[in-house]
């Protein structure tokens, strides 16, 4: 299967996905969550098959980690932290490849990262003293998925404008994604939160996916 392909099979799998999230339909959930991230794993193998390097090995591991905890996710409140503990093992691993796929070495500025800090203190003040016994994992994660989106942004400049552009783009979904989800699960029950979480996740895989493979290109 060529890519094209594989990356309309990832958008009509993400698509039933969300239908059974409208329908609440738990067998089309269960039937298709699994297999988002393993498209996508596949994608990015015959995207690469011909040129692994470093970068191509920390996007599949990326992404192995987010399957391990969309799994994780799909099971009782039993499993909510080893789903986090996952997901945290990603963001470093994301952090790891944003920081690989430069032209020249990230140097820190503070006004690029202003609106990320400042959103992630307004976050952590709604969220935190909602989270009882899970606020340091919590605290932990946030900050790992904050640090994610902020070496994403100080890309700019030091990456393929394009490359930039969908990795920018799919960090600021992951963000949306995962404060839905928290703030759905400790503070409020948001109507229809699963069609945001699902669309803004899976838009934001994707696009960091592309991303990293137009910085290969």
């Amino acid at each position: 299967m060529n890519p094209k392909l594989l990356k309309s099979l990832y958008g009509l799998v993400g698509f039933l996905h969300l239908l059974g999230i409208v329908f609440k339909n738990q067998e089309i959930l269960n039937a298709t969550k699994p297999f988002l991230m393993p498209i996508l794993l596949y994608y990015v193998y015959k995207s690469q098959i011909e040129q692994v390097t470093l970068k191509t090995i920390l996007l599949w591991i990326s992404l192995v980690f987010a399957w391990l905890g969309d799994l994780a996710l799909m099971q009782e409140d039993a499993y909510f932290l080893l789903g986090v503990g996952m997901f945290f093992m990603a963001q470093l691993c994301y952090i790891l490849l944003f920081l690989k796929s430069v032209k020249e070495p990230i140097k820190f500025k503070t006004l690029p990262l202003l609106p990320y800090f400042l959103a992630g203190i307004l976050l952590f003040y709604i969220l935190l003293p909602k989270t009882d016994a899970l606020l340091i994992p919590v605290f932990i994660y946030g900050l790992s998925l904050i640090g994610m989106a902020g070496i994403a942004r100080l890309r700019q400049g030091r990456a393929d404008s394009k490359s930039y552009s969908y990795v920018l783009i799919g960090t600021l979904f992951f963000l949306i994604s995962d404060s839905l989800l928290a703030l759905n699960k400790f503070v409020w029950d948001i109507p229809y939160v699963g069609i945001g979480i699902m669309s803004t996740y899976m838009a934001a895989q994707l696009l960091i996916t592309e991303g990293i493979l137009q910085d290969e290109q």
